[in-house]
């Protein structure tokens, strides 16, 4: 009767133990932490941050950055509270087509993002940082300097650069027709979940 106790309670021990360890690995990745494989890194006010595997691979070489005596400043109207946003002359004038066309449907494309340098984009995870923002969270959504599609000067995020840009009449519009001026999105919506959904950011893609 004693043996049986013992055993009863060890295995009761046991399965404490599985329930105890598998709630750990339920919470640690409830708070974001993944495995992550790449071995590149990025600086960031002297401290180096490993790449998320997201990015893996996919830095931008030199020949793809911005040449900045190409960019063009877009129309102040098109620009989110008059701000001052550039993308390169080519994709500016698709740009004005699209909007052209979006008007004469009812929808007015605003951007609120264009070129960004890749120490401009250090400069904003530094500053997410300094606010006590984690870096794990925060590289999810912001691309690491030296990764963006702003940095080539053809990507432009729309009004309302957020979650609910989705269910927009502007997104929809996107949708159907800014295949036809060279603009695509490139972060879509991912059905397993992996990659965040950027439905606001568009790059132009010249055939």
């Amino acid at each position: 009767m004693i043996l049986k106790i013992k055993n009863t309670v060890s295995i009761l021990a046991l399965i404490l133990l599985y329930i105890l360890s598998s709630a750990l690995v339920l919470s640690s990745f409830s708070k974001g932490t993944k495995p992550n494989n790449c071995p590149e890194t990025i600086e960031i006010d002297g401290q180096n941050y490993p790449v998320p595997d997201r990015w893996c691979g996919k830095k931008l070489n030199k020949s793809e950055l911005a040449d900045t005596d190409n960019l063009s400043r877009l129309p102040f109207e098109m620009s989110f509270d008059s701000s001052k946003i550039y993308v390169t002359k080519e994709t500016k004038e698709a740009l004005l087509k699209m909007a052209e066309a979006a008007k004469k449907g009812g929808i007015l494309l605003i951007a609120d993002s264009g070129f960004r340098s890749v120490w401009f984009q250090k400069l904003i995870i530094q500053r997410r940082l300094e606010k006590g923002e984690k870096y794990e969270k925060l590289i999810t959504f912001v691309a690491p300097p030296g990764y963006s599609q702003h940095h080539t000067g053809r990507a432009v995020d729309f009004v309302p650069s957020e979650a609910r840009f989705a269910h927009t009449d502007t997104f929809k519009w996107l949708k159907r027709n800014a295949s036809k001026f060279g603009f695509y999105e490139t972060y879509p919506e991912d059905s397993t979940g992996l990659v965040p959904w950027e439905s606001w950011h568009w790059v132009y893609q010249p055939q």
